[in-house]
C-alpha cells in the first residue's frame, strides 16, 4: 500500500469518526411526583443531528417537544431559557423548514397515546451534538404541556412538564 493510498484511509476513517458523537437526555417530569420519563438518544450523522427516543407517563395528546439553549431544569424546567435559536430565526418546524427558517430548537410535537407512551424521531440537518458550528450538548429538551401550534413567538405551548440535560455519552 502506498503513502497517498493510507492517507485517503485515514482521512476517511478520521471524518467517519467525526460524526460518531452520541448523547443521552433522560427526561423526567418537572412536578414533584409526576410519572414522566424518558430517554432521547442523540447521534451526529452526516446528515444532521439525528434524535431517537422514549417517553411514558405523558397525558395523553400532543406535546411541543423542543431543545431549549441552557442545560439547567430547575424550577420547574424554567432554567433551560428559550429555545435553542443560534440563527434567530422565527418560531417554526425546524424537521422541515431547516435552521434558517426556525429555531434549530423547534422540534414540533409528539403525541401521546392514551397510555401515556410517546417516540420522538427525526434529524435536524446542520446541528450537530458537538465540533459543529450549532452544538447543543449541555443544551436541555423540554415536554411542553401543550400542542405547539407554530405561532409566533414560540408556540403557546404552556407549561414545561418534562425536561432533561443533553449529556455527550461517546466519541
Amino acid at each position: 500500500m502506498n503513502r497517498i493510498h493510507i492517507s485517503f484511509l485515514l482521512a476517511i476513517g478520521l471524518a467517519a469518526q467525526s460524526w460518531a458523537a452520541t448523547g443521552v437526555a433522560e427526561i423526567k417530569g418537572t412536578a414533584e411526583g409526576s410519572q414522566i420519563h424518558g430517554i432521547v438518544n442523540f447521534q451526529d450523522t452526516a446528515g444532521g443531528l439525528q434524535i431517537k427516543g422514549q417517553l411514558s407517563g405523558i397525558p395523553p395528546g400532543p406535546h411541543a417537544f423542543h431543545i431549549h439553549e441552557f442545560g439547567s431544569c430547575a424550577d420547574m424546567g424554567k432554567a433551560a431559557g428559550s429555545h435553542y435559536n443560534p440563527l434567530s430565526a422565527p418560531h417554526g418546524q425546524v424537521l422541515k423548514v431547516g435552521i434558517h427558517h426556525a429555531h434549530a430548537g423547534d422540534l414540533g410535537n409528539i403525541v401521546a397515546a392514551a397510555d401515556g407512551s410517546a417516540t420522538i424521531e427525526g434529524t435536524i440537518k446542520d446541528v450537530r451534538l458537538t465540533g459543529g458550528e450549532y452544538d447543543v450538548a449541555g443544551c436541555a429538551v423540554v415536554l411542553h404541556e401543550k400542542i405547539d401550534d407554530f405561532s409566533q413567538p414560540a408556540g403557546n405551548v404552556g407549561g414545561r412538564i418534562g425536561c432533561g440535560t443533553i449529556l455527550i455519552t461517546g466519541n
